[in-house]
């Protein structure tokens, strides 16, 4: 064998043993994990013929952009835990579906976006939620639309996120409008549920916009005829019928097993458990003299199993510990490149994707995992992505639908860890892009400055780089140090790189400097600039500082007074302190002046012995005299 074959040879191999090495499944772009109880192959059949959408090209790229270096785990899309089963809510446009969703989940206030206009939802969007003790997901679904003539927008790309919403979910909510009653579209959704989805998980009618009790079962009775069951009269805006809906998915999910094993029976065994402690009579296997002991001595075999049933039954309800999630919050001018960017992460068709701007409306998330190193005893490393609404100039935005679209955006990022100001590296630097910079240094988030489209800059040279960063830089001066990455999303080009930031930035809007370090950093900052003074002669004494708190970095500067410390100053030392200081790349640092009489400063220092022994000091004796 001649040394070219046999070094092709052990590169064949060695790619066989790399692809070996992961789950192919898991990181193919836009790829499903079927569900193994619930997904057969006539069901792929069936759900295949509505998704008609092919995945984005630009996620081929992603899979590779993904894997890590220096050894570390590669970012995989979070597993979704068992323990919470999903429970999909699908139905035509404008039924109530959102309204429903924030309902089952409490979120009334901050939820789904609501308004009297079809066509308001969009992409899938998962909210946690909680019933009878039992935690899981809903999932709100765009309007389902079959036929693409109905004048839908996006109703293509909005039936396939309907589908796969389906796909993964252990029950599916179907709601229809018990106000208008029976429509061919929801005879033709019902025909497909009942066909395709019933037989492998169920699937309940929840007849919305019964705020009547008397009229409610009439207008319910009506849609017997779709073959799903017993169809359930609730209220979205009123929350009447919502509990004895879940009972009813709680008890189909348990009889046919599409979720974990003993779901929706906690308060099912609770109360057993109950009965069995105070039963009056004996229990199944236990004579008389059984009995009496039990009861009037706790003793018996009978009687530890009772009491560790009740045990058990109790325990089930305790919360478990969640790993803690790095929140991201992606903001930006509409047709920016967010959602594609996301997409570009999460290695699949997450969010609807279009030329037209405003395509996204709700806030998106998309959860990604790092595993811990093989053999270690870390936690995985969560990372939510927050896709938000393009946000527009404050005077273009009327009240309606596109208010409640930017609040969410702005709620984003003060819940974020770190924001990730997204740009157009073909348009350049906005007055749009400078007040979404101050607003993120004003909430005091970490940032990151992503320059999306970077594949579409034209005439790039060895000088293209050095001389975009100097024009960031100069065009957004409130968040000067933020680090900039230019990345492209249709591409896929250094996307995957976005992590190593993350965590860089991470640490340092956590950072914590000894307080010894903060004030030798400050003395010698104030040697070499001391603070002006005013034409009347009034000059600020800066005493010490200290740090108080983390995200953001927090460092309380003590003066004579805070009045005559300006903003260019507080803005020199900000310098200052990064220059001498590594660690505060990404983060920005919040200062905070307090005014403090120079004897009191000096009490403080010199006048702080022992307990009980009256202080060390003596150049003030008396704090009350002047």
């Amino acid at each position: 064998m001649t040394k070219m074959n046999l070094v092709t040879v052990v590169s064949a191999a060695a790619a066989l043993l790399a692809l070996s090495s992961f789950s192919v499944e898991a990181f193919l772009p836009g790829s499903i994990e079927w569900r193994s109880h619930t997904a057969t192959a006539s069901r792929r059949v069936s759900l295949a013929r509505f998704v008609l959408a092919d995945p984005p090209s630009s996620t081929t790229t992603t899979t590779s952009s993904q894997k890590e270096e220096g050894g570390l785990p590669p970012i995989r899309r979070l597993r979704r835990d068992k323990k919470e089963p999903l429970i999909a809510i699908v139905g035509r446009p404008n039924v109530g579906k959102s309204a429903l969703v924030n309902r089952i989940a409490g979120t009334q206030s901050g939820g789904a976006i609501v308004a009297d206009e079809s066509g308001i939802t969009r992409d899938r969007t998962y909210r946690q939620a909680e019933f009878l003790g039992e935690k899981f997901q809903v999932c709100d679904t765009g309007g389902l639309v079959f036929d693409d003539d109905e004048g839908t927008i996006f109703a293509k790309e909005i039936r396939e996120q309907a589908m796969l919403a389906i796909d993964e979910a252990a029950a599916v909510l179907f709601v229809v409008d018990g106000q208008k009653g029976l429509t061919a579209m929801d005879s033709a959704i019902a025909e497909f549920l009942r066909k395709e989805v019933s037989n492998h998980i169920p699937v309940l009618v929840a007849v919305n916009k019964c705020e009547s009790e008397r009229t409610g079962a009439v207008a319910a009775a009506e849609f017997w005829e779709f073959g799903l069951g017993e169809p359930v009269a609730v209220s979205a805006l009123h929350g009447s019928g919502t509990a004895e809906l879940l009972e009813n998915m709680f008890a189909k999910i348990d009889t046919q097993k599409s979720a974990i094993q003993g779901f929706g029976t906690k308060v099912k065994n609770l109360k057993a458990a109950k009965q069995a402690m105070n039963s009056k009579v004996p229990l199944p296997g236990e004579d008389e003299e059984d009995f009496r002991l039990r009861k009037k001595y706790g003793l018996g075999d009978l009687a530890v199993k009772v009491e560790e049933d009740y045990d058990a039954a109790l325990a089930a309800f305790d919360n478990e510990q969640r790993p803690e999630e790095i929140n991201i919050a992606i903001i930006g001018r509409p047709n920016v490149g967010k959602s594609s960017f996301l997409n570009a992460v999460f290695g699949g068709m997450r969010a609807i994707v279009s030329d037209i701007a405003g395509t996204t409306r709700d806030s998106i998330d998309a959860v990604m995992e790092r595993p811990p190193p093989p053999g270690s005893d870390e936690q995985s490393t969560i990372y939510r992505f927050v896709d938000t609404a393009g946000i527009r100039r404050k005077g273009k935005v009327h009240f309606g639908p596109e208010f409640f679209m930017v609040n969410r955006a702005l709620r984003a990022i003060r819940r974020a860890d770190i924001v990730l100001l997204m740009l157009d590296a073909t348009a350049g630097v906005t007055e749009q892009d400078r007040v979404l910079a101050q607003r993120v240094a004003d909430d005091g988030r970490a940032c990151l400055i992503v320059c999306n489209k970077w594949d579409a800059v034209v005439d790039k040279d060895s000088t293209t780089y050095d001389k975009s960063v100097k024009y960031m830089r100069e065009e957004l001066p409130q968040i000067r140090w933020a680090p900039i990455i230019f990345v492209s999303a249709a591409t896929g080009q250094r996307v995957g790189k976005i992590y190593g930031e993350i965590d860089e930035a991470i640490q340092a809007h956590r950072k914590r400097v000894s307080t010894s370090i903060l004030n030798e950093v400050l003395r010698d900052a104030v040697l070499w600039q001391p603070p002006p003074a005013r034409r009347n002669g009034a000059q600020a004494k800066i005493y010490y500082c200290n740090q108080v708190s983390v995200r953001p970095p927090t460092i309380v500067v003590f003066c004579n007074d805070p009045k005559l410390v300006n903003d260019n100053y507080r803005r020199y030392l900000d310098r200052k302190f990064r220059e001498n200081l590594d660690g505060f790349e990404a983060t920005p640092i919040r200062w905070i002046f307090r005014g403090r009489r120079a004897r009191d400063v000096m009490r403080s220092r010199n006048m702080n012995g022992a307990p009980g022994d009256g202080g060390t000091g003596t150049s003030f004796p008396y704090p009350h005299a002047e």
